[in-house]
């Protein structure tokens, strides 16, 4: 995507008194810390929860000036599913390994409220809209509470994505129609591609906006004020070439471009299948890496290892349909765990609700 000049890219916002469960008290250590502050971020990086990062953090007026929320102290840290609280449907993070949910609130909490939903976590943000049209966007830093106040979305969507520099992309799979929007513009645009072509999926792949065309062709996007450009990878999939399965999805590891479907013939399957460039086709794959694919309900959501603690490698993690639900997908022996997340509040596991999916959210991305 082309970018702008009056852009700004984000890092991670410094710390805020906020953005700790615990504020300073007078009980904060005035001496000499124990362990010494050398060793304190090797220390936050190894732990796996939030709650015990803003424990450490509190403990010492040394450590927290150390310990700003960022990607290199909280490489550990597990994924968190935001999860709705029943039946308020107010939203909390669940930890997956703790299967609790984290006791504290972070100073985006009462910017969420039952007409304001999360649709994505990227880059450090919770991207949020209102339940009512138009839609009006909020991204909120997960640490921060940072607010970017984005103008009224012009048309309908279904999937948002997020650039490395907070641009903003809405579509509707089955569309030949983008909405984008750039930090600072004061109205969205609105790009179409031909008739002919629609666009199932889109995904950010180091910078690059690759869109899945068609069904199964890959193409390189780029996107102006009225239009959108499509540079085919590849030749036209014939039935021998074309991979197996349905419901398909781009997906990211390590760098490479990613076709994710699902079979829902007999029992459920998974498959992934790695962009071959040089080819020009999708090879399938069996292993990652010992790294994890994460799905949300609609779409991609990121990609950790190898061997990220708490999670299992060669694994995909899918957000299922009922509120607190995911499959666990083994690609080496196809195995899939079907699991809850089990918490006081927790709706009913019959209840479904598609407006308002579970979403992955990565304490260690941001």
């Amino acid at each position: 995507m082309a970018t702008e000049k009056r852009r700004r890219r984000h890092s991670p916002p410094a710390a805020t008194p906020s953005a700790s469960p615990t504020s300073s008290s007078n009980s904060e250590a005035t001496c000499s810390p124990s362990p010494p502050p050398d060793v304190v971020p090797d220390i936050a990086s190894r732990l796996t929860s939030l709650e015990d990062f803003f424990a450490l953090r509190a403990s010492c007026r040394a450590y927290r000036a150390l310990l700003p929320p960022f990607r290199g102290v909280l490489a550990s840290q597990s994924p968190l599913l935001l999860v709705a609280l029943f039946p308020s449907f107010t939203e909390a993070l669940f930890h997956l390994s703790l299967r609790r949910l984290h006791r504290f609130r972070l100073p985006w909490a009462h910017h969420l409220s039952v007409s304001r939903r999360t649709l994505l976590y990227a880059h450090g943000y919770l991207v949020t809209d209102t339940d009512h049209y138009p839609a009006r966007l909020l991204l909120l830093h997960l640490f921060s509470g940072e607010q970017i106040r984005l103008p009224k979305v012009p048309g309908p969507f279904s999937r948002v994505i997020l650039s490395d520099d907070l641009a903003v992309v809405l579509f509707r799979p089955g569309s030949s129609t983008v909405q984008h929007c750039h930090l600072g513009d004061a109205l969205w645009r609105v790009a179409c591609t031909d008739a002919c072509h629609v666009i199932d999926d889109l995904l950010f792949v180091d910078g690059t906006l690759y869109a899945l065309v068609n069904g199964l062709r890959l193409a390189t996007v780029e996107l102006s004020d009225n239009s959108l450009e499509l540079s085919f990878l590849g030749g036209e999939l014939d039935d021998e070439s074309r991979p197996a399965g349905g419901l398909f999805k781009l997906g990211e590891c390590g760098g490479d471009v990613l076709l994710i479907s699902e079979d829902h013939t007999e029992v459920l399957v998974y498959h992934v299948f790695r962009w071959l460039s040089e080819e020009g086709k999708w090879a399938s794959v069996s292993s990652l890496g010992g790294r994890t694919l994460f799905l949300d309900y609609y779409g991609f959501a990121s990609c950790l290892g190898p061997d990220h603690p708490g999670i299992r490698g060669d694994c995909l993690y899918a957000a299922g349909l009922r509120l607190g639900e995911w499959h666990e997908y083994c690609l080496a022996d196809g195995t899939c765990d079907v699991r809850y997340a089990e918490y006081p509040g927790a709706p009913p596991l019959n209840n479904r609700s598609p407006a308002r999916p579970p979403v992955w959210v990565f304490p260690s991305l941001c």
